[in-house]
C-alpha cells in the first residue's frame, strides 16, 4: 500500500519542529541549570563581627562540574577590577578597596575587601562571573554562564559594641609608666645646658682669652719640641765642622727665640742678646731666667768667634787653648747643653710665664 504524498512533507515538519523543540528547550535548561549544579557554595566574613570603618574579607567559594576555563591553567589567581562589580548603588555605604579570584582545580573562590561606613544589613546585587574576570576570551567556556549572588552581611555599630549612647568627656592623655621621670630627667638636663650656656655668654671674654692662651701655648710647644728635636740632631751629627755647626746651633736658637717672644732675635748681636730680653721684660729681667740669658749670650759670642776669628791674628796667640777659634774636646755638648737648658726654662709652667708677661 502506498503512502499518500501528502503526509510525507506533513511528518517532516512534525519531525523538525520536535527537534527544535527538544533542542532548544534542553540546551536552555543546561544553560541556566549551571549554578543549580555547584556544590559547596560556602561564604565566610572576616572577621566575623564587623563594625563601621574596619577592613573586613568577604570570601565566597564554590565547586562545579562545569569546566569554567578550559584552557586556563588547573591553579590560578588574578586580580579583579574592582569597578567591574555592579556595586554602584552601594558606594555611599561601603568601599570596595580590592578583589580576587582563585582557582584550585573545579574549587573558584572570590574574594573582596570592603570597608563598610554604615550599620545595618548590605544586600549586594547579582553580578555574573564572567562580567567580571580579565581573562582571555580563548580561556572562557562561551557555552555557560555563572550567576553570583552574595549573602547579605550585616555591619554592626560601635555604639552596639561600647553600649555608650552619650557623648564622653575627653580623656587624659595616656602615660607609660615610668615617663614621667624621663620627662623630669630630660627637663633637668635642659636646665642644667642652658645655665652652662647661659654661663658661658657671661663669661665668654674669659673663655675667648684661655682659649687664645691654649693656642698660643700649644704653638710654644710645637716650637720648642722643633728646637730641641733639630739641636739633638745637630749633636749628633759628626761630619758637621766646627763652623757648620756653630751656625746652625745659633739659626736654630735665634729662630726658637724670635717666635718664643715675638723679637727679631735674628738681626741681634751676641752681645745684644741681653739688651733684647731686657726689652721684652720692661727693663729688668727677671732672676729666674737671669741664668739662662747670661748662658746664650756665652753661647753666641762663643759660636761667632768660632765662625769669624778662624785664621785671624786673635786665633794665633798664646794661649792656644783661650785663642783658637776651634771647639774643644766636649765644647759642642757644653753649647747645646746651655740652649737645651734655657729652653726648658723658658717653657716652663713656673714663675718665668708670669714675670716675663708674654702671654
Amino acid at each position: 500500500m502506498k503512502k499518500s504524498p501528502a503526509k510525507i512533507p506533513f511528518l517532516a515538519l512534525l519531525l523538525l519542529a520536535a527537534n527544535a523543540f527538544f533542542t532548544a528547550a534542553f540546551g536552555q535548561n543546561y544553560y541556566e541549570s549551571v549554578s543549580d549544579n555547584a556544590s559547596e557554595l560556602s561564604q565566610t566574613l572576616l572577621p566575623l563581627e564587623v563594625f563601621v570603618g574596619d577592613e573586613a574579607e568577604l570570601r565566597y567559594s564554590f565547586r562545579s562540574a562545569v569546566d569554567f576555563f578550559p584552557n586556563a591553567p588547573l591553579v590560578m589567581e588574578e586580580e579583579i577590577n574592582a569597578s567591574k562589580f555592579p556595586f554602584q548603588k552601594l558606594y555611599d555605604s561601603l568601599t570596595l578597596k580590592s578583589a580576587f579570584f582563585s582557582r584550585n582545580d573545579m574549587e573558584y573562590t572570590i574574594s573582596v575587601h570592603i570597608i563598610p561606613w554604615r550599620p545595618g544589613v548590605i544586600e549586594f546585587p547579582p553580578f555574573d562571573l564572567f562580567s567580571v574576570l580579565n581573562l582571555n576570551e580563548k580561556d572562557k567556556n562561551k557555552n555557560v554562564s555563572y550567576s553570583i549572588l552574595f549573602e547579605p552581611i550585616e555591619i554592626k555599630s560601635i555604639v552596639e559594641k561600647t553600649n555608650l549612647r552619650e557623648m564622653q568627656p575627653p580623656s587624659p592623655p595616656f602615660i607609660i609608666p615610668g615617663t614621667t621621670y624621663v620627662i623630669f630627667a630630660i627637663i633637668l638636663a635642659a636646665a642644667i645646658v642652658f645655665a652652662l650656656l647661659l654661663r658661658a655668654l657671661i663669661k665668654f671674654g674669659d673663655i675667648r682669652r684661655w682659649f687664645n692662651h691654649f693656642k698660643i701655648m700649644r704653638a710654644y710647644r710645637r716650637n720648642s719640641a722643633v728646637a730641641v728635636k733639630k739641636i739633638k740632631r745637630l749633636l749628633k751629627n759628626k761630619k758637621a765642622g766646627d763652623i757648620e755647626f756653630c751656625a746652625s746651633l745659633q739659626n736654630i736658637t735665634r729662630t726658637y727665640l724670635a717666635f718664643r717672644f715675638d723679637y727679631p732675635f735674628a738681626s741681634a748681636s751676641a752681645r745684644g742678646v741681653r739688651d733684647a730680653f731686657q726689652k721684652i721684660c720692661f727693663g729688668e729681667i727677671p732672676p729666674v731666667i737671669d741664668n739662662s740669658v747670661e748662658d746664650l749670650t756665652s753661647m753666641f759670642i762663643r759660636t761667632d768667634y768660632i765662625r769669624y776669628a778662624h785664621d785671624s791674628i786673635d786665633s794665633q796667640l798664646y794661649p792656644p787653648a783661650e785663642h783658637q777659634a776651634k771647639l774643644a774636646s766636649g765644647e759642642r755638648k757644653s753649647l747645646g747643653d746651655m740652649v737645651l737648658k734655657a729652653i726648658t726654662v723658658f717653657e716652663s709652667d713656673g714663675e718665668s710665664e708670669e714675670e716675663l708677661d708674654v702671654l
